[in-house]
């Protein structure tokens, strides 16, 4: 179905199917921002709910940081609910 397919925001991937999972093997903090930051964007400008869990090297203020950077409407997205910060441990012991 062609509804299915969503943009990834990441070059080497493309489009993808909703749902698709797929790892990631970096070297560098900045090589994982490089990675998450359109995926989160092109989240974000197709009116999707994301949640970004962070761990090291990415810690959370890191994450919202880089994704302010490129997204200058993030903050709105925040207090829309549209997308949240998450560290690791508060992921983990969510119940």
């Amino acid at each position: 179905m062609q509804d299915d397919i969503r943009k990834s925001g990441i070059a080497a991937v493309g489009d993808i199917r909703w749902g698709t999972h797929f790892c990631e093997f970096y070297q560098t903090k900045q090589d994982l921002i490089d990675t998450l930051v359109p995926y989160f964007k092109a989240g974000l400008e197709n009116n999707e709910f994301c949640m970004w869990v962070a761990s090291e090297p990415l810690n959370k203020n890191d994450a919202i940081q880089a994704l302010r950077n490129s997204y200058p409407p993030l903050d709105e997205k925040i207090k829309q609910g549209q997308i949240e910060f998450l560290s690791y441990d508060e992921w983990y012991t969510m119940g």
